[in-house]
């Protein structure tokens, strides 16, 4: 038997509602949100969709642990 590092990406689309006097404002406050949710209460998270996992590699390891090139 092998052994293998596998890498898999697996994300997210958060929608938020905001108010705010401009487009760059609403994205400032949401990105501030998002960065530290304890200190801003400007956005609220209205919906979360999880995308599917996506294997991007398999290497092969040596016996220590090493990738095999």
């Amino acid at each position: 038997m092998n052994k293998y590092e596998v890498r898999v990406t697996q994300t997210h689309v958060d929608y938020y509602h905001v108010d705010a006097n401009s487009e760059q404002e609403a994205k400032a406050f949401v990105k501030a949100q998002v960065k530290d949710p304890k200190e801003w209460i400007y956005a609220k998270k209205i919906d979360t969709i999880k995308r599917d996992p996506k294997v991007d590699y398999a290497l092969k390891l040596d016996s220590k642990g090493e990738v095999i090139l």
